[in-house]
């Protein structure tokens, strides 16, 4: 997921992602968009899987000017063989040129590659994501921090406005030094639409402490975690880990560790 793809007892947040003071300042900011790429890879195919990513596609894509590509796979819990991308889009405009590899190689060499792409995995699903600034919260230094931890919640139809006045008045208490928390939603895909919290750790030890929202509630989780009945109808949490060998970024950009 450069900065990524959160918990919540029903709100514990921890999924893929800004400043820590005045959360106000990003209100105006554009929400930008981002594209996700799960890819299920065969377990026999990994090492070639690997190279393509590595010698092909990474390569194709900075050549199309992606100032950044993050990778994640499964920390622990789920399908190991599972790859999951995370990419910048300028605007849903450059799918009418290709999207980057459509721009970076011919018709002959990109029909190639994705034949190669093909032949290692056993499924493959994307979907569009927005970065919501202003409800994140963001560190100037986010090396080190190569777990994310994403919480998907489904929210009820009618009740975005109270799910984000929710996320807006917590805000202020969530801040800190070594806070990695980014929202995002999720606008184009298959199932339900979702919002992912993105919540980055640097071990498991870290995920065995209070999440964000619980440090910031304190006593008072319970209660909040209530008032959002009816709000949230579904949550799913799962753990991803940084793979800094499938990753790229600018240079003297961003290191690892970030949804985004």
């Amino acid at each position: 997921m450069k900065r990524l793809f959160v918990g919540l007892a029903a709100v514990a947040v921890i999924v893929p992602l800004v400043v820590g003071s005045v959360p106000g300042t990003h209100a105006q900011e554009a929400m930008p968009w981002m594209r996700v790429d799960v890819l299920e890879v065969l377990p026999r195919e990994l090492d070639e899987f690997i190279e393509v990513q590595i010698e092909h596609v990474n390569p194709a894509l900075q050549r199309a000017g992606v100032p950044w590509r993050s990778a994640w796979r499964t920390a622990e819990f789920g399908n190991v063989y599972e790859r999951t991308f995370v990419t910048p889009m300028e605007d849903l405009a450059e799918l009418d040129r290709g999207g980057p590899l459509g721009i970076a190689l011919n018709r002959g060499q990109r029909e190639r590659l994705d034949e190669r792409v093909r032949r290692t995995i056993s499924g493959h699903r994307s979907y569009a994501l927005r970065y919501r600034p202003e409800l994140s919260v963001e560190t100037e230094n986010p090396g080190g921090l190569s777990l994310a931890w994403i919480t998907s919640l489904e929210v009820a139809p009618g009740r975005l406005a109270d799910w984000q006045t929710f996320m807006r008045q917590r805000l202020p208490q969530i801040g800190g030094d070594s806070v990695v928390f980014g929202v995002y939603e999720r606008y184009l895909g298959a199932g339900a639409a979702v919002w992912q919290l993105v919540e980055n750790h640097a071990s498991f030890t870290e995920l065995d402490r209070p999440t964000i929202m619980q440090r910031a509630l304190g006593e008072r989780t319970s209660n909040v975690a209530a008032g959002l009945a009816g709000v949230v109808l579904s949550v799913e949490r799962t753990v991803l880990r940084y793979d800094p060998e499938l990753s790229f970024s600018d240079p003297g950009g961003e290191g690892g560790g970030r949804f985004r």
